[in-house]
């Protein structure tokens, strides 16, 4: 019965002992901050992160270039984003959402915009209407085919392990 608690107790030290080391890396509170209960955040790149509100916009992705690229100009979010990546400081993101353009924005020639790449540290937001121009571009940031994820799968990988990819100091 001793060796059993002794064992338990060396499993749980294991156990907290991980924890605080994957959340200890980082200080950066932009990047340990995931949210309230009923409001979960995902933190991308730093300004750039997404927070899930609900079923009516899944996942929501703030834009945050100022001023924004001549392709988003009346995105202020990202709804309902339903894949991402981040590789080589390039932000990509998928949604199937159709945002309300309105009768003006469609007379200048403003389309539907379902591929997102944000470049951060260049102040590049761009958004796509058709996935070989989005697919074409990136190609200019050595990115081939972005290695999507599912925002819930990032979500639940950095409740579990503290970490994620793209944060920085994290492994």
């Amino acid at each position: 019965m001793r060796g059993k608690s002794i064992l338990i107790m060396i499993l749980l030290s294991m156990l907290i002992s991980g924890c605080i080391t994957s959340t200890s890396l980082q200080k950066d509170p932009f990047y340990t901050d995931n949210g309230v209960w009923d409001y979960p955040r995902l933190p991308l790149i730093k300004p750039y992160y997404m927070k899930y509100s609900g079923n009516d916009f899944g996942w929501v992705m703030p834009l945050q270039a100022n001023p924004p690229s001549k392709s988003t100009y009346y995105y202020y979010n990202v709804h309902d984003v339903r894949k991402l990546a981040v590789e080589n400081n390039v932000i990509m993101v998928y949604t199937p959402f159709v945002e309300p353009i309105g009768p003006a924005n469609m007379k200048i020639g403003q389309k539907v915009l379902y591929w997102f790449a944000i470049v951060p540290d260049k102040n590049i937001e761009e958004g796509f209407d058709k996935e070989a121009d989005f697919l074409n571009y990136i190609q200019a940031y050595d990115i081939r085919e972005p290695s999507w994820v599912e925002p819930d799968a990032a979500y639940k990988q950095l409740g579990e392990t503290g970490c994620i990819d793209w944060i920085p100091n994290c492994k």
